[in-house]
């Protein structure tokens, strides 16, 4: 057993993991293969004899000088913002993400912040808890989802989930994409617009894009200027697309009435932000990506690729690999 387990392929894990995906990880590893710890920059000696990576969240890039047997590394998620696309790609090695695993449990995310904001949620149970009784005092403030012109931006898999869901609670759906998708507009009704128009008519502005150099900053004090004073904005993407001094302007003014965050500019969070005194901010820490029940779904999909990438076999989907403009030919 001992010798079979020396001749196995290696895999580096590194990053923060949930406990349950820890463990899932080391329990479902597939055959012929081992998985090796290397969480923290300070583990990273670990990884000299591996060929495949795993990786959750932000790392340090510094690991590209400890991976010299890399040949192809597996992200945990959707994200890869953080990741020097080019320098891994000259090496020769393919990054993958995994589209749409947690598609479903984000978008849930963002409609449990857009009820919690027009419920007035956490004013309630703050209330309840400090003693009170508010039952009829947010009655005028309180607001349903049915009939709102809920605006998506980036109808990818998580825009797609969350338009679904709008649609079931009686919202119209806008959307605006840098690939218009007809058939989603023929086959549920959704209305493509411009980017201006998807500012100035929602009610509710969900953010679904991706962060690149095109989306960083791109909601500002220019386009809080142009929302209605009645809408919410909801980011579950990733936090450096909004211009945070701009959104904290735009709540304490009233360019807009509430936001909806799980991501920001800087994470974690620091206690004494702004944003966390605001009573028109729901704030959640990153944490639409992850449940326990999603768990299962992520290490299998991460698995499947590494070793259909062992193989020579196709991946889960042809785009999974972000890298591939940079890979040697």
């Amino acid at each position: 057993m001992k010798g079979r387990k020396n001749m196995a392929k290696k895999i580096g894990l590194v990053g923060i993991y949930f406990p349950g995906a820890y463990d899932a990880l080391h329990e479902n590893v597939p055959e012929g293969f081992e998985l090796v710890d290397a969480l923290s920059p300070e583990a990273y000696g670990n990884l000299a004899d591996c060929e495949y990576l795993i990786s959750r969240l932000d790392i340090d890039p510094d690991i590209i000088n400890h991976t010299p047997n890399v040949k192809f590394w597996q992200r945990w998620g959707a994200g890869f913002d953080h990741v020097d696309l080019k320098a891994w790609g000259e090496r020769g090695i393919p990054i993958a993400t995994c589209p749409g695993v947690n598609s479903g449990i984000v978008a849930e995310l963002a409609i449990m912040l857009m009820l919690a904001g027009y419920r007035n949620l956490l004013q309630i149970n703050r209330q309840l808890r400090a003693g009170h009784w508010p039952r009829t005092e947010y009655f005028g403030r309180s607001f349903m989802i049915k009939g709102k012109t809920v605006g998506v931006l980036g109808l990818g898999h998580i825009g797609k989930k969350v338009a679904a869901l709008a649609t079931a609670f009686g919202a119209n759906v806008i959307y605006y994409d840098i690939v218009r998708q007809t058939e989603q507009e023929e086959k549920f009704g959704y209305r493509f617009v411009d980017f201006d128009t998807l500012l100035k008519e929602s009610d509710i502005y969900t953010i679904h894009c991706p962060l690149n150099e095109e989306t960083r900053g791109m909601i500002g004090a220019e386009q809080f200027a142009q929302m209605k004073p009645t809408a919410m904005l909801i980011n579950t993407a990733r936090g450096p697309i909004v211009d945070e001094a701009a959104l904290i302007d735009a709540l304490t003014t009233g360019k807009i009435a509430t936001a909806g965050l799980d991501t920001y500019e800087r994470e974690p969070l620091p206690k004494d932000h702004p944003l966390l005194t605001l009573d028109n901010v729901v704030a959640s820490a990153h944490a639409g990506g992850n449940t326990k029940d999603n768990d299962i779904n992520m290490v299998n999909y991460v698995y499947h690729n590494i070793v259909a990438f062992d193989r020579g076999e196709p991946l889960n989907t042809p785009g999974d690999i972000v890298n591939g403009e940079y890979l040697k030919k």
